[in-house]
């Protein structure tokens, strides 16, 4: 009979699957399932989660987050991270390449978008490190 690994956060909820044989980061946070628990783990109705409690796999019914809450925590990552960057001031933004440019108008704009798609977007590449990465192999405005 073949053997899982079921991985759980700290909280019980499952995270990650694993073949048996497979080490994992956290050998401690992980109960063992034949193939058939390990099959059943891989979906789930609507409103509930696996869960791992007293060394024991629950199919567990969630709240949601209701739909105003998720968007309005959108907007104040949005405030956080995307309009600080973007009023940064005409001289930063005279420092950015053209290609620099076009990928954070195209940030902005999703970010601008994300009570509709609510889903953050991530930043480029380059916007958080500490030296302005080489774009495109160029760097030039």
């Amino acid at each position: 009979m073949e053997r899982h690994k079921i991985h759980y956060t700290k909280d019980g909820w499952v995270c990650n699957r694993y073949p048996y044989d497979i080490s994992i980061d956290d050998e401690e946070r992980f109960i063992e399932v034949d193939e058939a628990t390990f099959q059943k783990t891989l979906g789930c109705d609507n409103h509930f989660l696996w869960r791992v409690k007293n060394g024991e796999l629950y199919h567990e019914q969630y709240e949601p987050i209701p739909e105003a809450e998720i968007i309005e925590n959108l907007r104040d990552i949005r405030a956080e991270v995307c309009f600080p960057v973007i009023n940064r001031g005409q001289p930063w933004h005279d420092t950015l390449s053209s290609y620099q440019k076009k990928e954070l108008a195209k940030w902005y704009n999703d970010w601008l978008n994300v009570t509709k798609t609510k889903k953050e977007p991530p930043p480029p590449r380059w916007l958080f490190n500490d030296k302005k990465e080489v774009d495109n192999g160029t760097n030039k405005n």
